[in-house]
């Protein structure tokens, strides 16, 4: 017979919201996540902006694409090795600082023949943000309590989501005014990341035997050793890309799939995002109350298969109000999955190892949402837009199901490391 799962002891919501709001480190790491999230979104409206004044071929956006995900495919795995060899701290705030004077250089684009200055500034972004993810997800565990882990990652995902709503209104005003505004504040707000995450205090890193002396190569190869022997680590991962991929879809297809049944407006869809937003938030704040009743494994489970089902509500919506619904009950619970598998996939990897271990969820996150979009672009064109998020909503579902099982070991071991 197997042994029930008890959850630990954690602090109610508002609690935990209090507490971690009141921890003076992380306090300072979500605001300035925030800015800069809020920044990242106002330079993506201007080089969208900028690209559409200058060319109307449709490649023109295709290229800073590719040019993000390439670097973050090859060199993810390198950049967890160096979160865990160097002092995590002075990765972020270079890493920071690097990016503040990359955005800059967009500024010289003035015509169709320098774009390439943009695409080479998109991929120079994604390839220091290689360095600074896993070193920022790797240090959560360090500057809050074991008990609050599950809260600080859905606040952390939560403070995304937020920039989604808030960055491209400031975004939309600062090009209206002066399109190279929008670029500065971007740049600006890596700066002020930098500066607050250099009076933050962060414990150095715990380096693992013989660190020094190995190679990157002998790094990242033991890196993906440590996850090949932990078949709960394994399990999380897995679970992580599945559910990517059926999530995935949704964020190309929204848009034509409101215009088609709804014929919906700009401004509809804009108000949808934001609920996203909302629902986002919500899951952020819910998920440690919800840690205190029911386990890990069940939250990721269970969010994922309520996420399914919105995404099929959504594809059936008939109308508008079951939209928004559909909408904010997937930011919910996206935010709630995600938190509670990046909580167990940090408890589960020793400090030493624990940026290598992010930098390989970022990957499959990456390459997951990179083959979703490109799936759902061909099926959306061959079978319908509706049948992809059914189809989507289904994979989702089913992968939450099979998670509340497949996950009770590795909610076990990270209650235990908990506790």
């Amino acid at each position: 017979m197997s042994r029930s799962i008890t959850p630990p002891r954690l602090p109610d919501r508002q609690q935990a919201v209090h507490e971690l709001f009141h921890n003076r480190d992380f306090r300072l790491l979500w605001v300035g996540q925030l800015l800069s999230q809020v920044g990242d979104q106002c330079l993506l409206i201007a080089a969208i902006t900028l690209i559409s004044n200058l060319s109307n071929s449709p490649l023109a956006m295709l290229i800073p694409a590719i040019s993000i995900a390439i670097p973050q495919l090859v060199f993810g795995l390198v950049g967890g090795v160096m979160a865990d060899r160097w002092d995590r701290k002075m990765v972020m705030i270079f890493s920071d600082i690097l990016r503040g004077l990359i955005v800059l250089s967009v500024i010289a684009v003035h015509r169709v023949d320098q774009l390439w200055i943009l695409y080479l500034a998109a991929g120079g972004l994604a390839l220091v943000g290689v360095f600074f993810y896993p070193a920022r997800n790797a240090t959560l565990p360090n500057i809050v309590p074991a008990s609050l882990l599950l809260a600080a990652n859905g606040l952390i995902q939560g403070s995304y989501i937020v920039a989604l709503i808030v960055g491209p209104i400031i975004a939309g005003a600062a090009v209206e005014l002066w399109l190279p505004l929008a670029i500065i504040f971007d740049s600006a707000t890596f700066f002020i990341s930098a500066v607050v995450i250099a009076v933050m205090h962060i414990p150095p890193t715990v380096l693992a035997p013989a660190a020094v002396q190995n190679s990157v190569w002998e790094d990242m190869r033991s890196g993906l050793h440590f996850i090949r022997r932990s078949p709960a680590l394994k399990r999380v991962l897995t679970v992580t890309a599945i559910a990517t991929l059926g999530l995935g879809a949704i964020i190309l297809l929204a848009i034509p799939h409101l215009k088609t049944q709804l014929e919906a407006s700009g401004l509809e869809y804009g108000i949808a995002m934001s609920m996203l937003g909302l629902g986002s938030v919500i899951g952020g704040a819910m998920v440690n109350r919800l840690a205190r009743r029911i386990s890990t494994s069940t939250i990721v489970g269970g969010m994922l298969v309520f996420a399914g089902g919105a995404i099929v509500a959504f594809a059936f919506a008939p109308n508008y109000t079951v939209v928004l619904a559909s909408i904010t009950v997937i930011g919910a619970c996206i935010v709630m999955a995600r938190g509670a598998l990046d909580a167990i996939s940090q408890a589960l990897a020793p400090d030493a190892m624990r940026g290598r271990v992010q930098s390989a969820v970022n990957l499959l996150v990456v390459a997951a949402t990179a083959l979703a979009e490109g799936l759902s672009a061909v099926l959306g064109s061959l079978i319908g837009v509706q049948t992809v998020f059914i189809a989507a909503g289904l994979v989702t579902a089913v992968t939450g199901g099979v998670a509340v099982y497949v996950l009770r070991d590795a909610a076990r071991q990270m209650e235990r490391l908990t506790q």
